[in-house]
């Protein structure tokens, strides 16, 4: 029984769902049979504790005692419990979203021929509407409650005001924004793992047909969603990466959509970043920063690890180094604590190397070798770095050999290989330039401003001329 669908749902209900999965189970209009009360009842505390499941045998013991087993039976009752636990979890979707429930209401009061309830459950949907259908499913909902409003009064009198242009209307608002959503979400997973792609022509006609509409003024969620994809269609062009912040940093959109956009703009910024746009770390501090005050990169308590390097790198990159102590300070706690200690201490080791204080970055960084392979080579960098500022050429041209040999053997690295290869390229070149020869500066100056790419560059140009 421990690994069957109906302990597994049970094992994952919260418990305060398990208490009312049992009065669910009490109400005979959903359940009238005792021994499926009586299954629940024994299950339900086992699940509880997260205690593996019990055999069938003991099971069966616990309702039907005394009996002989019979594996059809308890087969048949496990089946009936599970279907009123689908039945639960249908119910409880529907408690939570009250618009799609009174959808369902409308068609009900509709079918009836109740004008007078359905008046009202129509006025009540139009003065929660903002509240309630303002998400993509949302917008379904609304145009599944401006269809039952449409088939009501085209069933009253053939004459009666025609609901049409705003059935249509609500049902383009609909489309628009999920099949824009689709591929916003879809385009992000293949700038990391290059799927397939989708046929460019429908997205491209209907971009071009959303070009200046009112509906990106008047619908946020719409309109942040066309941003995202115009400014993926042209990087060059930050207007639209402006456009995409002005409508999701305002609070006002659903919170779910919120985070989504949150990180497809910022997981965008820090692509462009690594491949050289350095205009774009204000914007991602900015998201950021809003992010985390909000609680919008905050999944059940927990910041992702890799939400909490970035925001640590991209303040440091800024100076922002107050702000990025208490930042660590306040949220390492949020950390899973498997990463807990590891994360805090690199971000640590970053921020003392960055506040000068090399000697105990130094010391962090020598202590971990980190399980991460981004972290641990961005360590390594940090490393490198020190060496060099610190005039011990000797250990820096051995580190170089050696970082360069362990870059060699890792494997998926993808375009970071290249950032990595540049960055030891011109450290090379820093210990050979002439520093009296302003031709041999000069030319190198140009070919690291031209490198791409090269998150280092700052770094490397900001060496480049105190020599």
């Amino acid at each position: 029984m421990d690994k069957s669908t109906l302990f597994q749902l049970l094992l994952n209900l919260s418990a305060t769902q398990r208490i009312r999965l049992g009065r669910f189970l009490e109400s005979p209009y959903y359940n009238q049979r005792e021994d499926v009360r009586r299954l629940y009842a024994y299950l339900s505390p086992i699940a509880g504790e997260g205690a593996r499941g019990p055999s069938k045998e003991q099971a069966f013991e616990a309702v039907f005692p005394g009996r002989p087993y019979d594996g059809q039976q308890l087969r048949y009752l496990m089946s009936f419990l599970l279907k009123n636990a689908e039945q639960f979890l249908i119910a409880e979707r529907l408690r939570a979203d009250e618009a799609a429930g009174q959808a369902l209401l409308l068609g009900a009061y509709r079918e009836l021929r109740l004008d007078k309830g359905f008046q009202k459950a129509s006025l009540r949907v139009r003065q929660r509407a903002s509240e309630h259908l303002a998400g993509e499913m949302g917008h379904h909902t609304a145009f599944a409650i401006e269809r039952e409003r449409y088939l009501f009064h085209a069933g009253q009198k053939r004459d009666a005001p025609s609901h049409l242009p705003q059935l249509n209307r609500v049902l383009d608002e609909a489309y628009w924004l999920s099949r824009l959503k689709q591929s916003s979400l879809l385009s992000a997973h293949q700038a990391v793992f290059r799927g397939e792609a989708e046929d460019p022509r429908l997205i491209q006609f209907l971009l071009n047909y959303l070009e200046g509409h009112p509906v990106l003024g008047e619908n946020p969620l719409i309109g942040a969603y066309y941003y995202y994809l115009k400014t993926v269609e042209k990087p060059g062009e930050v207007e639209y990466y402006q456009l995409l912040k002005e409508c999701i940093l305002p609070a006002g959109l659903p919170e779910e959509e919120r985070k989504a956009l949150f990180l497809l703009a910022i997981n965008y910024g820090i692509r462009q970043f690594n491949t050289g746009g350095e205009s774009y770390l204000p914007e991602l501090f900015e998201l950021y920063r809003t992010g985390i005050s909000e609680g919008l990169l905050l999944s059940e308590e927990r910041i992702s690890r890799f939400a909490f390097k970035n925001i640590t790198a991209i303040g440091l990159r800024l100076q922002q180094f107050d702000w990025v102590e208490q930042f660590i300070e306040q949220h390492q706690a949020y950390l899973p604590s498997r990463f807990r200690a590891t994360y805090t201490h690199y971000s640590l080791s970053k921020l003392r190397y960055e506040q000068g204080r090399h000697a105990e970055a130094m010391q962090r960084l020598q202590q971990v070798e980190y399980e991460d392979i981004f972290l641990n080579i961005d360590a390594k960098i940090t490393l490198m770095k020190i060496y060099y500022e610190l005039g011990e050429s000797e250990v820096l041209d051995n580190f170089l050999a050696s970082l360069e040999r362990f870059l060699n053997r890792q494997k998926g690295l993808g375009y970071h290989r290249k950032n990595y290869r540049n960055v030891i390229q011109f450290t090379r070149k820093l210990l050979e330039v002439n520093p009296f020869g302003r031709e041999g500066r000069d030319k190198l100056r140009l070919a690291i401003e031209q490198a791409g790419p090269l998150t280092e560059r700052s770094w490397l140009l900001a060496q480049l001329e105190k020599l």
